[in-house]
């Protein structure tokens, strides 16, 4: 069994990566489970009815060693059965737990710790980020088992943690056939009239730099409907942004399907100072929308690993709102050369939810775990 613990499944590149792992393995006959630290979240529905999700009733950084025993009660309960499990553990607080519920010659589970994280810098855009990157640090440089989410994530946790050993490499993905479907479903394309379309997926946070993206929209000239998508402190901000300027704002929320929404954009812009991979960019494209993103280091390796096609994805410097201004002035020129849906499907098919599912049953087999 893969049992994946995280804090909670709220809306989050992370936590969608979750359901749609245990998803796909669920499809296979493969069994999994879910622990959260609290059973919360819009991604809640998206789970396969057959995975089990269990609550482990406290969310608090401050209490890890409560939420560590209730873990552990939580694995010896109910999911030791007499075939070794592996335990998935994402996101710090579950990775701080994971560390002191986890026991040394245990026959009954791996524990695998997971960095969805860009770890160069993440830290700075959180509460207290420098004491739980040291507290972390001392978890991975001990820990058996330890896997990154994108090669240059890997290369930057051996750099700032100083691990002996560099992670293995397990990408996130997406759901091609949930894409292709939610595209087709789209209204049929009318003849393109401005305003420009743009949406914006993520949490309302400063991480993922709203203001830049606004400011860039601002500068281009462009006379376009800025549609964001997602939840945090910074709604309040949105709704103060004016609703009759060159940039018309419009706030949806969450959504457990952004994709949805985001089909019938123009372009998706993608502001993030650090961003781990991008999975929301990955998601546009699998919809036939292309992406301006800001060069953190995910959505870097997706340029560099799947070629140079800025008509599909193209890079601005990270928090250079005049880049980006230019930028957009240049994809909105050339939006009628944007590839067809099989051709930009074909080209981001190597992070299809499949291939990272074989990837964690391929690991699991190594470690003599039974999916």
């Amino acid at each position: 069994m893969l049992i994946s613990v995280q804090p909670h499944l709220r809306f989050g590149g992370a936590e969608r990566q979750t359901v749609l792992l245990a998803n796909a393995l669920q499809r296979r006959g493969n069994r999994t489970a879910v622990v959260l630290h609290e059973k919360v979240g819009g991604l809640l529905p998206e789970l396969h009815p057959d995975v089990p999700v269990e609550e482990l009733g406290l969310d608090n950084h401050l209490l890890t060693p409560v939420v560590a025993r209730r873990l552990r009660s939580m694995l010896d309960r109910r999911f030791r059965d007499g075939e070794k499990s592996m335990v998935s553990l994402h996101l710090w607080g579950s990775v701080l737990a994971g560390a002191l519920a986890e026991r040394r010659r245990d026959d009954d589970f791996t524990f695998v710790y997971y960095e969805d994280l860009d770890p160069s810098e993440h830290a700075r855009f959180i509460r207290l980020g420098g004491l739980k990157q040291r507290l972390v640090r001392r978890v991975y440089r001990r820990s058996d088992v330890v896997v990154a989410n994108t090669e240059r994530v890997a290369d930057a946790m051996v750099r700032v943690y100083g691990l002996e050993r560099r992670p293995r490499v397990i990408s996130p993905a997406v759901d091609l056939l949930a894409l292709r479907a939610a595209a087709e479903a789209r209204a049929p394309a009318a003849e393109r009239v401005r305003p420009l379309k743009v949406v914006t997926v993520g949490s309302l946070v400063p991480l993922k730099g709203l203001d830049v993206v606004y400011a860039g929209l601002l500068a281009s000239g462009l006379e376009c409907e800025w549609h964001v998508v997602g939840e945090g402190s910074l709604g309040g901000w949105l709704d103060s942004l004016p609703t009759d300027g060159p940039v018309v704002v419009r706030a949806h929320g969450g959504t457990p399907r952004p994709y949805e929404l985001v089909r019938d954009a123009d372009l998706l812009v993608h502001g993030s100072h650090s961003e781990a991979l991008g999975l929301v960019l990955l998601e546009a494209i699998g919809v036939g929308v292309p992406v301006v993103s800001a060069a953190a280091l995910g959505p870097a390796e997706l340029a560099a690993t799947l070629g140079d096609r800025p008509e599909i994805l193209s890079l601005f410097p990270v928090g250079q709102a005049d880049a980006l201004a230019v930028l957009l002035k240049e994809r909105a020129a050339e939006l009628d050369e944007t590839p067809s849906l099989d051709e930009m499907q074909r080209h981001i098919a190597r992070f299809s939810i499949e291939a990272t599912a074989d990837a964690w049953t391929e690991l699991a087999d190594e470690h003599g775990c039974s999916l």
